[in-house]
């Protein structure tokens, strides 16, 4: 039977556990068990493609017998959730642009498979504003309001931000921290008034084609231009022989990625499940998916 979501609030005692030291529970997965338990927590962010990836794969993890539980949480909070065995995995893990709960957690963790490549993080502008490069930011603060809109607080693009705006001379901008859908929100606003509007982005993502997003070079390279997306896994889960197996096969494309970020994004807020199913009715991404698993 299908365990749905947890409301946002009901995460909140992970995200009080993650300030917790991990002395005395790091190295001991408690009572891990073989593949033969069939039940899986998987933490997510919620960015559209990280969103994607984790109801693809209850879909997939249900039909192949397993009851699964999704979770959203904060970054920080899913990294701890990881490494203390109250969550089994994370789909969106990047070392490039996350070192630092790597650094924190990683012993506790491991990557179990790398399914998509490369991602590419920037400050991104309308393509009607005269600019090529964060350098062309420069005394340009009031221009654009004096903000930089960004996402969520705990993200690597904000960490990457709040080091490009010292490294571009960007002290005139405020960075705006919030939450992806805000920040789309804002760019959807400034494009339909054609104003000038910066803000922090990433690839893979349906919004750059949608609003016609540039990407702002980035020539003293700061933002990441490569990373991975991996799939981590807590010490209990990597007791799971089967699960593991599974998810070696997880690959995606852009293509594949777009089409499902598209589907979900058709299908509108709480409608993940039913987005997936509709996209895996074509035989294309079925195979895709069928793939995956024969090689397990």
């Amino acid at each position: 039977m299908k365990n749905r979501t947890r409301p946002f609030l009901a995460a909140t005692a992970i995200l009080a556990s993650a300030a917790l030291s991990l002395t005395g529970c790091a190295g001991n997965p408690g009572n891990a068990t073989s593949a033969e338990d069939k039940t899986v927590s998987i933490g997510y962010v919620p960015w559209d493609e990280v969103t994607a990836a984790t109801y693809l794969w209850e879909h997939i993890l249900e039909e192949q017998g397993y009851t699964v539980e999704v979770t959203q949480l904060e970054p920080a909070a899913v990294y701890a959730a990881v490494a203390q065995n109250d969550t089994d995995l994370f789909l969106a893990a990047i070392p490039e642009t996350q070192g630092d709960y790597w650094d924190k957690f990683g012993d506790n963790f491991k990557s179990v498979a790398e399914w998509y490549k490369p991602l590419r993080h920037s400050l991104v502008v309308p393509d009607y504003v005269e600019a090529d490069s964060i350098k062309d930011l420069e005394g340009r603060a009031e221009e654009f309001g004096g903000r930089i809109v960004g996402i969520e607080p705990g993200s690597g693009l904000m960490k990457e931000t709040r080091t490009a705006a010292e490294t571009y001379d960007l002290s005139g901008y405020d960075i705006v921290e919030g939450s992806s859908a805000a920040m789309l929100a804002e760019f959807e606003r400034a494009i339909s008034k054609k104003e000038p509007i910066v803000a922090t982005a990433w690839n893979p993502h349906w919004a750059v084609g949608q609003y016609k997003m540039k990407f702002l070079e980035d020539p003293e390279k700061v933002y990441v231009d490569g990373g991975i997306y991996h799939v981590i896994a807590s010490q209990k889960a990597q007791q799971k022989e089967e699960l593991i197996s599974l998810l070696d096969g997880f690959s995606m494309a852009d293509e594949n990625l777009m089409s499902l970020l598209a589907a979900l994004r058709e299908a509108g807020p709480g409608n993940e499940a039913a987005a997936v199913d509709t996209w895996l009715k074509d035989d294309a991404n079925q195979a895709l998916v069928d793939g995956w698993i024969s090689k397990n």
